[in-house]
């Protein structure tokens, strides 16, 4: 019997391929969809993809419509590890199937099986910075699978990470769209936004990821930022707030928070330096006296806000030097020369090129009496300010 049953086989092969594939000259002629489906069947047992893929595109040039022919097509991409091709056809099998097509198992099987290898090959090509490669294969997976959202997240970081920040875009909402409430999804999708300089939508779309997230440090840091360079100081400071009330190792928070009480008190600064004289004394009338009393208030709120913002930055790094070096200005600001002292000092052991740190030392030793230590740190100011000017 399976000598009869070989030469069956070889017979139908021979007899469909002497019509469909005759002299080029000759109009193909079209045969029932049984037999092109019936020959690919025979043809995958025999593991004659390539073969398989002729006779099924062939096929489908005649009957577009047919369900399980689309289907036995991917298949036969899938033999041959053509994923994507794979995945086009699936897709066409699947909008066009019955309900009582009996194939959709091992449709779903076989989409599966290849998603997943597309997709931890696209994880570890990501992981090692190879985005070429995250790209390709995530690719790969939204050609599978299109209704499946898992991928669209790296891939669009991959974007953002290459700089493509409209690719980015684009990917990362086709995958919102798909799950508008994907955690990873919006959190990229803000921070893709975030990176593009686009700080009112980013604002928005990191206000979605807090909802999800109450307590996502990276998302409200972000949120900070945007608010601090866009001069919305008391957002930004409310903000800084939240974050180190959730995590008080922050220090950054505590550095930025630090400074955007100073640049809050500038404009305190402008708005006394306005009521005074042509000496320089402030005016003596009751009104601008009321003034500058409420205006010396908030400035003695601000400074101390920024010390206390300072201090807890230098207490998590004692070795940041740049907010010893605001803190100094404070400390200066306030009159506490013996502590900016102790700061300056230090800061200029450990950077001799800190032209300011030696101008405000010069200064201080001034202010009590220290000649020669003021007239020392004066000139190694001038001679720092004049060398970076080479």
């Amino acid at each position: 019997m399976k000598s009869l049953r070989f030469a069956l086989v070889i017979a139908l092969v021979l007899f469909v391929g002497s019509v469909v594939w005759g002299q080029k000259s000759k109009k193909k002629r079209q045969l029932p969809s049984s037999t092109y489906k019936t020959t690919a069947k025979i043809f995958h047992q025999y593991r004659m993809y390539d073969s398989a893929v002729v006779i099924l595109e062939e096929g489908i040039g005649f009957y577009h419509k047919d369900a399980e022919m689309h289907f036995l097509l991917g298949k036969s991409y899938y033999f041959t590890n053509d994923s994507r091709a794979m995945g086009e056809q699936f897709a066409l099998a699947e909008s066009l199937k019955s309900k009582k097509a009996k194939w959709m198992d091992d449709l779903n099987l076989m989409k599966e099986e290849k998603w997943t290898e597309a997709y931890n090959r696209g994880v570890k090509a990501y992981q090692e910075q190879d985005f070429d490669a995250a790209l390709d294969n995530f690719l790969t997976c939204t050609k599978i699978n299109p209704t499946d959202a898992r991928a669209f997240w790296l891939y669009g970081d991959s974007y953002r990470v290459k700089g493509d920040y409209d690719k980015a875009l684009e990917v990362l909402e086709a995958g919102l769209k798909l799950d508008p409430n994907d955690p990873q999804l919006l959190r990229s999708y803000a921070d893709v936004l975030f990176f593009a300089g686009r700080g009112d939508e980013a604002l928005e779309s990191y206000g979605r990821v807090m909802e999800n997230d109450p307590e996502n440090t990276d998302a409200l840091f972000n949120m900070a930022t945007i608010l601090y360079n866009a001069k919305e100081y008391d957002g930004a400071l409310e903000a800084f707030q939240k974050l180190v009330a959730i995590d008080s190792t922050l220090k950054d928070a505590y550095f930025n928070m630090g400074n955007a009480f100073l640049l809050k008190n500038i404009s305190i600064d402008e708005g006394l330096d306005s009521l005074k004289d042509e000496s320089g004394e402030f005016l003596k009338d009751e009104e601008s006296q009321a003034i500058i009393k409420e205006l010396s208030q908030k400035r003695s709120h601000l400074l101390g806000s920024a010390q206390a913002a300072f201090e807890k930055t230098v207490e998590l790094d004692s070795t940041d030097l740049e907010a010893q070096g605001r803190l100094a200005e404070i400390y200066q600001e306030l009159e506490n020369f013996d502590q900016a002292l102790v700061l300056l000092q230090n800061i200029v052991e450990k950077d001799s090129t800190n032209c300011k740190a030696w101008q405000q030392l010069a200064y201080i030793y001034a202010k009590r009496d220290v000649g020669k230590k003021a007239t020392d740190a004066f000139q190694k100011a001038q001679d720092c300010f004049e060398k970076k000017k080479e």
